[in-house]
């Protein structure tokens, strides 16, 4: 027997409002002084510099200062496809079934403030790899807590919300 009142994740339309435009605006903006750190600290680093580290903390791979900024171009791509996929709220993946109009608009909201997180990222690699004396995983770790932390309280009030 089908319920009166289904709700259909599938035929909802985002269309553009100011929260958006604030979160938009914002991406871009931290997008901007993240990489131009980025930029600032690739040149200011010496010619050789640790690339990969063991599981103990110590390097174990050197190379061009250059060659960090791919994997910090990658994840700065996956955040852009994060504030994308916000308007495409049918494709964001949650490990329940989403009933209602409020779930989705908490879903957005939440896609939207992993992709301004996940900006962090690229900035505490560089970090890490260019700007520390000592090399730590402290920044990485503590950005990635932020990001799963932002996740599972998202996901509550999404379960939650009616």
């Amino acid at each position: 027997m089908e319920e009166k009142n289904s709700f259909d994740l599938k035929t909802v339309k985002v269309h553009r409002t100011t929260e958006a435009t604030v979160f938009e605006v914002a991406f871009v903006i931290l997008a901007i002084i993240v990489w131009g750190i980025i930029i600032w600290m690739i040149h200011r680093a010496p010619d050789i510099v640790p690339t990969h580290f063991d599981a103990s903390g110590r390097p174990n791979a050197y190379g061009s200062p250059t060659g960090i900024a791919i994997p910090c171009a990658i994840i700065t791509i996956a955040a852009l496809g994060l504030m994308v996929t916000a308007y495409f709220p049918r494709h964001i993946n949650m490990p329940f079934k989403i009933k209602n109009i409020r779930q989705v608009e908490l879903m957005i909201r939440q896609i939207r403030i992993a992709g301004i997180i996940l900006l962090f990222v690229p900035l505490a690699i560089a970090y890490m790899m260019l700007g520390m004396n000592t090399p730590s995983p402290t920044p990485i770790l503590t950005v990635i807590g932020l990001l799963i932390l932002e996740i599972l309280i998202f996901s509550i009030l999404i379960y939650k919300a009616k």
